[in-house]
């Protein structure tokens, strides 16, 4: 039996009442469903399919690996060599009569290369800290640095001596009252572990 067959003998028993509306419907949406040819998947299809989605997928695995685990991955690796590392390489705003500590972390003992250049602003006093000393500075009380790393109202500033392992502030302050001066400065901040 054709399609046409089936459509006919299934209209003739809905108009008997022996098929529901719904058993009708049903049962004639299977009959045009049965009569469609479809495509045979061949397996150079399949085969093709599962190449693509694999392309695919391998894609998103990359780009989520480089956007998030590069330089994590990298850092790890240098840290296990002792090669040198970038611990920092970006520009800090200081409003004037403040300071900002920026954390950084020295993932081996080694020598810490910090240059500092004030690209717009005030002189700047620099020292550098452990964290513990967080505290103290923020009651504005003695706080114990790391004497190589200090410098007053300096615009550029190159220092370089070694720290142990270990996570470290890196304290930026300026002393100006921002009236006859700049209200904040723009400082560059880079900050390298060499060997």
């Amino acid at each position: 039996m054709g399609i046409a067959e089936d459509l006919k003998a299934l209209q003739e028993l809905h108009d008997k009442g022996t098929l529901t509306d719904g058993e009708y419907s049903a049962a004639k949406a299977a009959a045009i469903n049965k009569g469609t040819p479809t495509a045979p998947v061949t397996k150079a299809g399949r085969k093709s399919r599962v190449g693509l989605l694999l392309i695919i997928l391998f894609g998103v695995i990359a780009v989520i690996w480089y956007s998030q685990g590069t330089k994590q991955t990298t850092q790890l690796i240098a840290s296990a060599v002792h090669a040198p590392i970038q611990l920092m390489n970006e520009v800090q705003n200081v409003p004037a009569h403040s300071w900002k500590a920026v954390g950084f972390t020295t993932t081996y003992t080694g020598s810490v290369a910090i240059n500092i250049h004030v690209v717009r602003g005030n002189p700047m006093d620099v020292f550098v800290m452990n964290t513990d000393q967080i505290n103290n500075l923020k009651a504005n009380a003695n706080v114990a640095t790391y004497t190589d790393f200090d410098a007053q109202k300096t615009e550029v500033y190159d220092r370089n001596a070694r720290l142990q392992q270990g996570t470290y502030y890196l304290v930026l302050r300026d002393t100006s009252l921002g009236i006859l001066s700049a209200k904040a400065s723009d400082v560059s901040v880079t900050i390298q572990l060499n060997p």
